[in-house]
């Protein structure tokens, strides 16, 4: 299996407002105990959506929610493997015997600094709280503060990247996606006539994507096969996790202090 595509912070509020929002549009009977502000714990959103969804909620309506929850369940994936990753160095540094940590984890002593080492090549990019607006991706840009290796994949996969974003806007004009639901894919069209892309990109692609693949035209497809849409967001969840793999990838080998 992969490496999830990182989530942005961004990501987790949109998702909790849009959830919010349809739960809101189709009068749900429960909508008082649904956690609905930007900074909600995505956990409780998720307690809810197992608990309230039932026959009463409309299709598209579920469906959505089920997009929306992903994105938050694996924010929460992430969070786990930073907040493991503290703890294990913590034991080590505050001198707990590495035998002692590992064997509440069910490893031994090796095992604890490998996980210490994957975890740390995992999350070497991660910045999920990184600035996303123009301004700040501008800055980013002209202090060239993008890593070596996320700046040749990016330059490596610019027309490709260009292609996604293209038949996203085609995409979304095509479904008659409302100017006030295509926020992000609107934004993503102003990166790629600048041509520059930098990894707050890559977030802004996964807001993007989730503004197409929860709009209700879309939803609403019918059929017993997927259609040339579904195709085009796998190929974004594709780019966003080999993006995320960079993580993974980079430093291996290296071994932290014990």
């Amino acid at each position: 299996m992969g490496t999830r595509p990182k989530v942005h912070r961004s990501e987790v509020s949109r998702a909790i407002v849009m959830i919010a929002k349809r739960r809101a549009r189709v009068d749900d009977r429960n909508r008082d105990r649904l956690p609905d502000s930007p900074s909600s714990d995505p956990r409780e959103v998720l307690d809810y959506l197992q608990r309230f969804s039932g026959i009463n909620v409309p299709r598209w309506v579920l469906q959505a929610d089920v997009c929306d929850a992903l994105t938050l369940n694996n924010w929460l994936w992430w969070e786990d493997r930073r907040r493991e990753l503290h703890f294990l160095k913590a034991g080590r540094d505050r001198g707990l015997f590495l035998a002692q940590i590992g064997a509440q984890v069910g490893i031994g002593k090796q095992g604890v600094l490998d996980r210490i080492d994957r975890l740390e090549a995992l999350l070497r990019y991660d910045r999920p709280d990184e600035k996303i607006t123009r301004s700040a991706r501008l800055s980013a840009r002209r202090a060239q503060e993008r890593r070596p290796a996320e700046e040749d994949w990016l330059s490596a996969r610019r027309d490709e990247m260009l292609a996604v974003i293209a038949e996203l806007l085609y995409e979304a004009d095509r479904f008659g996606l409302l100017e006030e639901d295509r926020e992000w894919l609107d934004e993503l069209g102003i990166d790629a006539r600048d041509g520059d892309f930098t990894p707050a990109t890559m977030v802004i692609l996964g807001l993007a994507a989730a503004e197409l693949r929860t709009a209700p035209a879309i939803l609403s497809l019918e059929g017993s096969r997927p259609y040339a849409v579904h195709g085009l967001l796998a190929r974004v969840d594709g780019l966003r996790c080999a993006f995320a793999e960079l993580s993974g990838t980079a430093g291996r080998g290296h071994r932290g202090p014990s």
